[in-house]
């Protein structure tokens, strides 16, 4: 699937690997303000997060605790 967007499996894991650090970003500020903008924001990027999880196929279960 990632292919057919013009991805190959290295920028896949690279896209996965930033928008999990996004997320980690987004959790810390959450937890410092409870601002709409900010969970409108933190909402997109768990929602990528999914899309590119999907996109990447099975996650071994070795990893699957390390990319949430």
């Amino acid at each position: 699937m990632p292919k057919a967007f013009g991805f190959n499996e290295e920028e896949l894991k690279l896209l996965l690997v930033a928008v999990r650090q996004m997320r980690r970003t987004f959790a810390a500020a959450r937890q410092r303000s409870a601002d709409p903008a900010l969970e409108a924001y933190a909402s997109l990027y768990d929602d990528l997060f999914q899309k590119l999880l999907d996109m990447a196929g099975p996650i071994p279960e070795a990893l699957e605790g390390v990319m949430e």
